[in-house]
């Protein structure tokens, strides 16, 4: 347990690895709606700027957050370092910051260099790892990085290939980032996290090398099949690929999350997680059985999936780690009133794919919804500012 003095000994910031990622991530979140929230102005092509602010920077910055927290934690291994934090937050925002100038390429290459950091730090604390096994359904971290890395490549160099070849490569990469690198991340911490947030069970600690070695060997196996989903999806058929995507999360989170159990604990954002968790899985099906629905299943996967299980996750990281946990289990106005403007932003972002004669109002609508809804995120973890040292 030698590394547990290390990482209390770490200034707060990189001790409390979570919390300036978090921070950064909620306010560029609010960066990313504001040109819809304004009815379009700003943000350069509105097209660019919104997937990559809320990819490249809004969950971008709550993931590192999550894995700059948690493997520490399993791995028993030291807190990021300066550099490592420094890089966590100043890249994300160069990269939203190029994305609103229009530079697609430099919001790329930037990323890239951000998964680079959090990929070397990811291997070399679980490398050096000898105390504790590392849970099998992590190897998803590691595999989503180098998956979001290729995308990002692909969407990089796409305009500069072949043009009757740049399409197709475009849209692999732009799914691989978009899609596949958030949702391989939530496949993996959602494995640890949502057995032990919604039941207070912890991972399985399996000592046996050989069967950690099996375990692992299928989840990369699973992870293969879902990453190779997207050529699929652009090159075979889409629905097909949109299948292989749903069976293999719907797979993993109920064999390794657990998400079709209860939550036996109370809270709102017990609820919000375990919601969260199905959305991912559904939208992915929607999209496969419903091709014509693919935009609004998307956004039931961003918005109702990986948004929802930001926030609430987050939330409870934040709290539990400042020791000011009773807002969370006595299910606060603040959680209530979070799960309320996710449901609205959601719902608005859905009749904006269906009610085509309106897009511009509900797109306002779902923004001003996802703002207020990070304003009320704020507002629930606030008082662990207050309550330390009390």
């Amino acid at each position: 347990m030698a590394s547990r003095p290390h990482r209390a000994a770490a200034p707060g910031w990189r001790g409390e690895s979570y919390r300036a990622p978090f921070a950064l991530g909620a306010a560029l979140a609010i960066f990313a709606v504001l040109p819809f929230v304004s009815r379009g102005a700003g943000g350069g092509a509105l097209g660019l700027f919104h997937p990559l602010a809320q990819v490249e920077g809004f969950l971008s910055c709550f993931l590192v957050g999550f894995i700059f927290t948690f493997v520490p934690r399993w791995t028993l291994t030291p807190a990021p370092a300066t550099w490592e934090m420094t890089a966590a937050l100043a890249l994300p925002t160069a990269c939203v910051l190029s994305a609103w100038a229009g530079r697609g390429e430099l919001a790329h290459a930037l990323w890239l260099a951000l998964s680079a950091v959090v990929l070397q730090f990811t291997i070399r604390r679980v490398r050096a790892s000898r105390e504790r096994p590392v849970p099998a359904v992590l190897v998803w971290v590691p595999l989503a990085i180098l998956a979001g890395a290729g995308g990002a490549l692909l969407s990089a160099l796409a305009p500069l290939v072949a043009a009757t070849s740049a399409p197709g490569a475009w849209v692999i990469g732009r799914g691989l980032l978009a899609q596949g690198f958030v949702a391989g991340l939530v496949l993996g911490v959602a494995g640890v996290l949502v057995p032990q947030l919604t039941r207070g069970e912890h991972a399985p600690d399996v000592r046996d090398p050989a069967r950690l070695r099996r375990a692992t060997a299928l989840h990369a196996l699973a992870a293969l099949a879902f990453f190779g989903s997207f050529p699929i999806e652009v090159l075979v058929n889409a629905p097909l690929g949109m299948a292989i995507r749903a069976l293999v999360a719907t797979g993993v989170l109920v064999l390794a999350a657990g998400i079709h159990r209860a939550p036996t604990l109370p809270g709102v954002h017990r609820q919000l997680v375990l919601i969260g968790a199905w959305l991912v899985p559904g939208g992915f099906w929607l999209a496969a059985l419903a091709p014509t629905l693919r935009t609004a299943a998307l956004h039931v996967v961003f918005v109702g999936g990986f948004t929802q299980l930001t926030l609430a996750l987050s939330a409870h990281v934040v709290l539990s780690g400042g020791g000011r946990s009773q807002p969370l289990d006595e299910s606060a106005w603040r959680a209530r009133a979070l799960a309320a403007l996710i449901a609205l932003a959601f719902g608005a972002r859905l009749l904006a794919a269906i009610d085509l004669a309106r897009i511009p109002f509900w797109l306002a609508v779902a923004g001003a919804a996802f703002v207020a809804a990070i304003l009320a995120w704020a507002a629930l973890v606030r008082p662990v500012h207050q309550g330390v040292g009390r």
